[in-house]
């Protein structure tokens, strides 16, 4: 760690015998699909009728409005609806629909069902650095559920050094200043003077 911040215990996320990763007190799965130097698919089921997952855009498990630098995102529904904001307009797909984003093209998601669990596949293809994998899936919500299960409101330094590591950049940080932030607040700051890490032992697979 470094001179001034000394993380919080981390909660190990559960784990079930079908391979899912449980977030949130169960609110939140994640199941690794496919997956090599090229692109990352995983599985994601976010259920309804709860703060974490089941409040709309306004869920705490809800991805940040960003863009991604290099790769090209597809939403693929399975079950229930998907609703998004892309370039700032708002949509919904349903069960057999798919929707694909290009690098640099804001967006985000949610669970647009209040009795309907979302089910959805979310491939990342393309670029120099693939970056958002299932590493950093599996800190990005390992740390956020840890956090809010604890009361805890998550770092901004520690949050800003996971999309830092993904190529991830923050849309709602003003006069487009994310990579900026990223680099400052997350690298530099919160790694490099900080401490911090983009990847924790109680989120990989060898936490068990």
């Amino acid at each position: 760690m470094g001179l001034f911040y000394t993380q919080p215990k981390l909660q190990v996320p559960a784990r079930e015998a079908d391979g899912s990763w449980v977030f949130f007190g169960g609110a939140f799965k994640t199941f690794f699909i496919s997956g090599d130097k090229h692109h990352f698919t995983s599985r994601q089921i976010f259920t309804p009728n709860n703060p974490y997952t089941g409040n709309g855009r306004a869920s705490i498990a809800t991805p940040p409005y960003h863009t991604h630098l290099y790769q090209t995102e597809t939403f693929d529904v399975k079950s229930g609806t998907l609703a998004y904001c892309i370039d700032g307009k708002e949509g919904t797909l349903e069960a057999g629909q798919k929707v694909q984003i290009p690098p640099l093209r804001p967006h985000t998601f949610w669970n647009g069902s209040a009795t309907e669990n979302l089910d959805v596949h979310i491939t990342v293809r393309g670029g120099d650095n693939p970056g958002f994998d299932e590493t950093f899936v599996h800190n990005f919500y390992g740390y956020l559920s840890s956090q809010t299960m604890q009361g805890l409101a998550p770092n901004p330094f520690q949050m800003l050094l996971f999309m830092y590591s993904a190529d991830v950049i923050l849309m709602d940080i003003p006069l487009g200043l994310g990579s900026w932030a990223n680099l400052i607040a997350g690298k530099l700051i919160g790694q490099n003077l900080l401490g911090m890490s983009a990847e924790y032992k109680e989120f990989s697979d060898e936490s068990e």
